[in-house]
């Protein structure tokens, strides 16, 4: 896993925020969104491996945001207890299992993008991630990471076991939904969230990327202020 330290100044802020981030995705994809006071950003991306090391002793408060593919990522990380204590952990627009028919991208649909994913429909996929071309901004950054290499990281998570997650081992405080979601159907995750006692807030319009909806993390880190099912 790729680890980027974002720093508002030359010294470690006293909180930090981890965000994992979606396949195919790079920083592009949450650079408009304004930090916290007092918060320096890591971002973790690029699921090719499950390398991972960072020190965090210098943060006294940790939270975690997790979107799509990066919330298989974030709790694999937490199982494997590479993560610290975490005061808010918000899952977004995915769960822990991206590989499921009941609650996850239906097997069936993810093998053929892992199996056909070429120039022509990679564009199709990014357009249904974030609903239509009106991103452009995106869709530019999403060409400077190559159409193997996201086979690759496809192939990699899709062969992954999937993990048994026992009462009280989720990491997790909070998903938000985006109802309107072409990639993890809402369903989906509605089915595996509403059995895990996890607090469910819902994006009525929203599709699979919803971050344009939102300029800063605490709006994300606060979803106790979105519409709940």
């Amino acid at each position: 896993m790729k680890q980027i330290l974002f720093q508002t100044t030359p010294i470690p802020a006293p909180s930090l925020l981890i965000f994992c981030n979606g396949w195919a995705m790079t920083r592009a994809a949450i650079e408009h969104l304004t930090l916290p006071p007092g918060y320096d950003l890591l971002l973790v991306e690029d699921y090719r491996s499950q390398d991972f090391s960072f020190d965090f002793s210098p943060y006294s408060h940790v939270d975690l945001v997790a979107w799509s593919m990066g919330v298989w990522a974030a709790t694999l990380l937490h199982q494997h207890n590479k993560l610290p204590h975490l005061s808010r952990a918000i899952a977004i627009a995915g769960t822990p299992y991206p590989r499921h028919d009941d609650w996850g991208i239906p097997c069936a649909i993810f093998d053929a993008t892992r199996d056909h994913l070429n120039e022509e429909n990679r564009e199709r996929f990014n357009r249904r991630m974030c609903g239509g071309k009106r991103l452009r901004h995106l869709f530019e950054s999403l060409k400077t990471r190559s159409t193997e290499e996201l086979k690759t990281e496809l192939s990699y998570v899709g062969a992954q076991p999937p993990f048994p997650i026992e009462q009280g081992q989720s990491p997790w405080t909070h998903a938000i939904i985006p109802v309107k979601d072409r990639i993890i159907p809402s369903c989906n995750q509605l089915a595996w969230w509403h059995n895990t006692g996890v607090e469910v807030a819902t994006l009525p319009q929203a599709d699979h990327y919803p971050f344009c909806a939102f300029s800063h993390w605490e709006e994300l880190l606060s979803p106790d202020t979105l519409p709940h099912e």
